[in-house]
């Protein structure tokens, strides 16, 4: 099993009015959690992807959504309590959440390209990214590149679960055909399969899996939610 599931942010006033008439049956703890966040999108970042793991998983395992319930690895990455078959990851950038499900382990990354990253690049990539960036056709081409790059080894380091613990320079990212791009390590597992795709014309998605396929892709609305809520006892 490999799903995507996608948001797109709508206004603050929208999404206001959608958890205050849902706030009686959307578990406490989302709200709670929400309240670290100072500016409103960032708030219904948090608060939509919390939304979407308890509303998949609650319709998955037909338990009621306030019985979803999460424990966390030493870097802090998010697994379902006492279920060792189950998998997700969350990503969020400019107006994107976006959410993978596995049956095994799975990382997702989005993000908006907002301006020139290139240098950040020559600092922690490797040298083999660092070239192949430069072999782009254009500027422009190359900052495309960076981005992509970024996410798909955001996406790595998600899914093997070290997070931010690994070294960026310690695995590369090498395009192996038109699509397809491949993991290179001496230091981590490189038995992953990497998706990659421009997203809505102003960002890149990755995810890195067990799975060679493109994932089923499945987007969620706030009305899309709320039937699901509603439905829930």
């Amino acid at each position: 099993m490999l799903k995507l599931y996608t948001y797109e942010l709508v206004d603050d006033e929208t999404f206001i009015s959608f958890h205050r008439k849902y706030a009686s049956k959307i578990p406490q703890t989302i709200y709670e959690g929400m309240t670290r966040y100072k500016f409103p999108q960032d708030q219904q970042r948090y608060f939509i992807g919390q939304l979407m793991v308890r509303c998949f998983y609650s319709e998955l395992l037909k338990i009621p959504m306030q019985s979803v319930e999460f424990e966390y690895n030493e870097q802090e990455k998010p697994f379902l309590k006492n279920n060792q078959e189950q998998f997700f990851n969350i990503s969020h950038s400019g107006a994107y959440v976006v959410v993978c499900y596995s049956d095994r382990p799975v990382g997702v990354d989005v993000e908006c390209i907002k301006k020139d990253r290139r240098k950040v690049a020559e600092r922690f990539f490797t040298p083999q990214e660092i070239n192949d960036i430069h072999q782009q056709e254009s500027e422009e081409l190359q900052i495309s590149y960076f981005y992509r790059l970024w996410t798909l080894k955001e996406s790595y380091m998600k899914a093997v679960g070290d997070g931010m613990t690994m070294s960026l320079s310690s695995f590369s990212i090498i395009k192996a055909s038109t699509d397809g791009f491949v993991v290179q390590s001496d230091e981590y597992p490189t038995d992953w399969h990497l998706f990659s795709t421009p997203w809505n014309h102003d960002s890149f998605l990755s995810i890195c899996s067990k799975y060679n396929a493109a994932p089923e892709k499945n987007f969620l609305s706030l009305d899309l939610m709320a039937n699901k809520i509603r439905g829930y006892k």
